[in-house]
């Protein structure tokens, strides 16, 4: 669990140098499966605005709007008020699962121009406030777009090397020296850059 929060942490910063930012956004999404472990301010601070810039304004909205959830009742120390509606059937841990952390991420002032950003947004009634998804390979069911399981007939997904995404059967490849499973269009993607497997270098 640890080396995979360094793996895609330390992951994401090879991708912004390459400027890879759609997989460096993929990466702090995808390690929002491990909030917790990973403090949860900072965990969707960084993931939503990561969506923002990727223009992916649905789930920048979604996670910047936990994000300021979570720093609300960081004063309490108290995660059970928050309203988990919008994260069931993910597999991004609920509040009832996580501690909240003591110390915020961001000065009031950050704060603040997240706060005025979401509330912006939350007055457009064109803009779809929900997380993106992607239909089950198994059963088509519309899921979290980065879940790892189905939670309607509990389908597994192994996860990305490159990017921490789900990787259907219809687009996996491995790498030929460590076997790590990867989506095709990701692997892709980074080994043109890198010239190398994320995960043994080879």
């Amino acid at each position: 669990r640890l080396l995979l929060i360094l793996h895609y942490a330390s992951l994401r910063s090879v991708a912004r140098e390459h400027g890879l930012t759609e997989m460096a956004a993929r990466l702090s999404i995808s390690l929002l499966r491990f909030v917790g472990a990973v403090p949860a301010d900072r965990a969707f601070f960084e993931a939503g605005i990561a969506c923002r810039n990727e223009k992916w304004l649905s789930m920048a909205f979604v996670l910047l709007n936990r994000y300021l959830d979570v720093t609300e009742e960081m004063d309490g120390g108290d995660a059970s008020m928050i309203d988990n509606s919008d994260f069931v059937g993910t597999d991004i841990p609920s509040p009832y699962d996580f501690s909240l952390p003591t110390v915020q991420f961001l000065e009031e002032s950050k704060r603040d121009e997240v706060r005025d950003w979401v509330l912006a947004v939350s007055m457009d009634a064109k803009m779809d406030q929900t997380l993106a998804t992607r239909p089950c390979e198994k059963c088509r069911d519309p899921i979290y777009e980065a879940s790892l399981v189905c939670p309607k007939c509990s389908s597994q997904y192994p996860p990305c090397v490159v990017s921490g995404y789900p990787v259907p059967a219809s687009q996996r490849v491995t790498c030929s020296s460590c076997s790590s499973i990867a989506h095709k269009q990701h692997w892709n993607a980074y080994v043109v850059k890198s010239k190398a497997c994320p995960w043994c270098h080879a």
